[in-house]
């Protein structure tokens, strides 16, 4: 493992800027004090990188913006700062800066300002979340004239000359689920799918991998009810009550957007659980729970902590020289259920 400032500080009893001071060999140290904090570094043979040395006393910070929406609390929001967290810790050393920008999900006025003030507040770099509207790309373009490299992260934006994505592979996760989806489905099963809205193309792109999947598996499109609910929780179970309501015979419902419990909770309701399927995504605390209960039969895992660290990192490797090595870092896409949880 990496000896970090943080472990270095916890060992010697003393603050990360005083371990920051003794190892630039700079002044307000007390004697007893830097002598233990020497201690901790021969101890466990600690030897700073020469390159973050030379960027820590260069003066100039290398400054970064991350641009994402207000992630769901809970899960998501968890895994995504603990992604955030690991990059700062593990670039520490680095003289690099970090400005977190939120909006409100579907603000995409808000998303604008924010690019536009990331930019004007002088960021080298953008790491981005956001929908791939024709505002948001030409932002992005007006970003790469000004120099200003971005990596989306989470949902891809093609056409808006990002320098590379990082996230889910959404066609191959919504193949994954469509597999799934076609041991339960014969050639005429109804089926209904929800996801956010054709913009969000992370959604959208499982949604296309599902459907391209089951006609495959000779299963047409035509059977399916197709609904964009916007992540909201209302307009997901109003979707799955008029998708009963229109086919009772419904034999299976696939969740590519966050609303999982609003679907559980109609089939509930309605004392169908166990008789119709439900596949998702993700697997945070209430998937599981779903999972355990019987109530989602499958859902398909991403690494979500992976996607703001490696945006960033591959960020901070450009502005020191290094291009990424491809399009796109696709984390796994592992199929879970209630024994594997």
């Amino acid at each position: 493992m990496r000896t970090t400032i943080k472990m270095i500080a916890e060992r010697a009893g003393v603050s990360i800027g005083t371990v920051d001071r003794v190892l630039h060999n700079r002044p307000y140290v007390k004697a007893e004090v830097r002598e233990r904090v020497l201690q901790v570094l021969e101890d466990l043979d600690y030897h700073p990188n020469r390159m973050a040395s030379a960027l820590a006393t260069s003066g100039t910070p290398r400054r970064l913006a991350l641009v994402q929406p207000e992630w769901e609390k809970g899960y998501v929001q968890d895994e995504m700062e603990a992604g955030t967290a690991r990059f700062l810790e593990e670039y520490r050393d680095y003289n690099v800066a970090l400005d977190v920008h939120t909006y409100r999900r579907e603000d995409d006025a808000e998303c604008l300002r924010l690019l536009q003030s990331a930019a004007e507040s002088g960021a080298q770099a953008v790491a981005l979340c956001a929908s791939g509207t024709p505002e948001i790309r030409l932002a992005m373009e007006s970003l790469a004239e000004k120099e200003i490299p971005v990596v989306t992260f989470n949902s891809d934006i093609p056409g808006g000359r990002r320098l590379c994505y990082v996230g889910e592979d959404g066609r191959h996760a919504g193949r994954v689920a469509g597999e799934i989806a076609s041991r339960f489905l014969s050639g005429s099963d109804p089926f209904l799918v929800i996801y956010a809205d054709p913009v969000y193309s992370a959604h959208k792109a499982r949604v296309d991998g599902f459907l391209e999947r089951l006609a495959e598996r000779g299963i047409p499109a035509e059977c399916g009810i197709i609904s964009a609910t916007h992540r909201d929780y209302r307009k997901t179970a109003d979707a799955v009550a008029e998708a009963l309501a229109a086919r009772p015979d419904l034999k299976l419902v696939y969740m590519a957007n966050p609303s999982v419990p609003a679907c559980a909770e109609v089939i509930r309701s309605r004392g169908l659980t166990g008789k119709i399927h439900v596949l998702s995504h993700d697997c945070g605390p209430e998937i599981q729970e779903l999972l355990r209960s019987g109530q989602v039969d499958f859902t398909i895992g991403q690494d979500l902590a992976y996607q703001p660290y490696q945006a960033l990192k591959l960020l901070f490797d450009m502005l020191m020289g290094q291009r990424p090595d491809r399009d796109c870092y696709d984390t796994a896409s592992p199929i879970l259920n209630a024994e594997t949880i």
